[in-house]
């Protein structure tokens, strides 16, 4: 199985060179990083290309010029460039686990796809976290009671995975799909734009078409870096999108993936 790690940035350059180097620090190093830009600043590049110069893997920077939140066009941009038969999306203001990419392989399961899990690091911890050693920071932000869902933050021994078919808690910033699922859905839904449920709506079409929902706690951990919360004015759309598909059983979007794999 050959995998590809897709982190989704905009305007965060700092946070983003915290996440790299977490990859870089990886027990299990992915076979590709796809950096999913929606249209940031030149800024993001240069910290991509300057942490891309030491990598012997294969990284690629997708850009889109910024039209407002587009995030399901560059996601569906990243799909269609990558190689792999295996891809984790992961934000790029979300500190990897050392472990991650280890544990989403040994996740990997026919006809499912893995939702991990986030601790959220306070506003105080953020401006810090990430930049040195990950242990260090970890046991620092909790001293300082800097992380919430303790007991999520640590790979503890009695972790649990088990299939759920509920959206609630579906959050694209630590998930693992199969390719030829999000080909087969058609990927990311484009006619979703603004914050909020496209990740969601991704999943139902995967359950409609028979992809399980894997749920894992303790495995598979990140480390969400506080930030001031995004305009949600486009919500109450996205709600009524995703409303559909459920009421509907959609397997697949018109505006999807297949806009771009021949580009690709």
């Amino acid at each position: 199985m050959t995998l590809s790690l897709v982190i989704n940035t905009f305007n965060q350059p700092d946070y983003l060179g915290r996440v790299l180097n977490a990859v870089s620090r990886q027990s299990s190093l992915p076979e590709e990083v796809l950096l999913a830009d929606d249209g940031s600043t030149g800024e993001t590049k240069t910290v991509f290309e300057r942490w891309r110069a030491g990598q012997s893997l294969r990284c690629e920077h997708i850009r889109q010029e910024h039209q407002g939140f587009r995030r399901t066009r560059i996601l569906n941009l990243a799909i269609a460039s990558s190689r792999g038969d295996y891809l984790v999306f992961l934000d790029g203001d979300t500190i990897p686990h050392p472990r991650f990419i280890a544990d989403h392989r040994a996740l990997a399961g026919e006809s499912q796809f893995v939702q991990g899990h986030r601790a959220l690091v306070g506003e105080n911890a953020a401006a810090w976290f990430g930049k040195s050693n990950f242990s260090a920071d970890r046991r620092r932000a909790v001293l300082q009671n800097q992380i919430s869902g303790l007991k999520n933050s640590f790979r503890w021994p009695f972790t649990a995975s088990k299939i759920n078919h509920r959206l609630r808690g579906i959050r694209g910033c630590n998930l693992a799909i199969w390719r030829s699922d999000l080909v087969r859905v058609n990927g990311y839904n484009e006619a979703f734009t603004g914050w909020g449920r496209e990740d969601s709506e991704l999943a139902a079409r995967l359950m409609n078409s028979g992809v399980h929902r894997l749920d894992v706690r303790g495995r598979a951990l990140c480390f969400h870096l506080w930030h001031p919360p995004v305009s949600r004015a486009e919500l109450a759309g996205n709600d009524e999108l995703l409303a559909k598909t459920i009421l509907e059983k959609h397997t697949r979007c018109e505006q999807g993936l297949d806009r771009h794999r021949t580009a690709a």
